[in-house]
């Protein structure tokens, strides 16, 4: 209903299928990551035999990480499909077509934009220091930060080397990490060297995922930003190159997202359960190199179909657009037609 059913049915039912796909969507949320927080910060159970049984399952839901983890992501969502909002409505003001229906839908994801992508830096930072609380190992690798010390470098770039415990090479800006991660120059940041090799994470997938995150973010702070000068100057709609812009921007979300979890996952290495359960002592012993090989090409080939048919469809949709162009209706030009009505004409010849 969602996706072709918008001239199938009426105005409220269409509204209400998006209002139930974003619940299912939310609810899918929230479950995965409690479950995901738990095995970042885990709580309410007890080990009997070497196995994990529930103690207390609302602490096992909202463990420590989980309403800092959900909030940011979950607005990480919301951002990502406001940047595709935006993209296709400055590829159809790009192209003058559905004028009215472009502008409409930039101005008010813009502003959604607006509040959405400052408030995202402030969960961030809140969800940094819960990790930095529960999770020190993953900050120190996220900062490739070997020693423990006050007045840390904010590291802009570096090659970390895990072998002989130090950056080979660094750009930073002095006492700023210090800043970011206890919000006093003064602070004190524990480095990897505090824990036994065995129990650090790698660090430079974190490392570099965490700067792509963040680099992203940054950008879609600048896209926002550039919006409010080109509204208050009255170009919001009619700057091509600010156009051209927001179309390259419609990925950033899905980068930072995806980066963001590296971080989060590769940074929780080599625990499944941190602290309670290594990664190696979860993986069922039976199976082999080969059943993971094997495994691992069927998913990528089932996600390929998937999403690949999934790009092709959305594409053709965004093609279509929103509804009929006047000029098209005043020539008595036919409309394009939805894919659902291409199908139902083609059945039906």
């Amino acid at each position: 209903m969602l996706l072709f059913g918008r001239k199938l049915v009426p105005p409220w039912a269409h509204f209400g299928a998006a209002i139930l796909v974003a619940m299912g969507t939310f609810s899918s949320s929230f479950w995965i990551l409690a479950v995901n927080s738990w095995m970042q910060t885990p709580q309410g159970h007890e080990l009997i035999d070497g196995r994990f049984f529930p103690k207390d399952w609302f602490a096992i839901i909202f463990s420590p990480s989980f309403p800092y983890r959900l909030a940011h992501t979950v607005n990480a969502f919301f951002i990502t499909t406001g940047l595709v909002v935006v993209a296709v409505g400055a590829y159809h003001l790009r192209n003058g077509r559905f004028v009215e229906e472009s502008r409409r839908m930039m101005s008010m994801t813009l502003w959604l934009l607006t509040v959405l992508v400052p408030l995202q830096i402030f969960i961030g930072d809140a969800h940094g220091l819960n990790t930095l609380e529960h999770q020190p190992a993953k900050i120190a690798a996220m900062e490739a930060n070997w020693d423990t010390q006050r007045r840390m470098p904010l590291l802009l770039f570096a090659i970390p080397d895990d072998a002989a415990e130090r950056n080979t090479f660094e750009i930073g800006i002095p006492w700023f990490g210090s800043l970011i991660l206890t919000h006093s120059f003064d602070g004190e940041v524990k480095g990897l060297k505090e824990w036994p090799k065995q129990d650090r994470p790698p660090v430079a997938i974190p490392f570099f995922a965490f700067r792509v995150m963040v680099g992203a973010g940054v950008l879609m702070l600048g896209l926002v930003a550039l919006s409010w000068w080109l509204r208050w100057r009255g170009d919001l709609y009619d700057t091509r190159w600010f156009l051209n812009a927001c179309m390259l921007a419609s990925p950033l979300g899905f980068v930072a997202v995806i980066a963001g979890w590296f971080a989060t996952d590769v940074g929780r290495q080599p625990w499944v359960v941190y602290g309670l359960m290594r990664t190696r002592d979860a993986v069922t012993p039976s199976l082999t190199g080969r059943d993971v090989l094997i495994s691992l090409i069927i998913y990528v080939l089932a996600y390929i179909f998937v999403y690949g048919g999934g790009v092709v469809l959305l594409a053709r949709l965004v093609r279509t657009g929103p509804g009929v162009e006047p000029e098209e209706t005043a020539k008595g030009s036919r409309r394009p037609l939805s894919v659902v009505e291409e199908a139902t004409e083609e059945g039906a010849r």
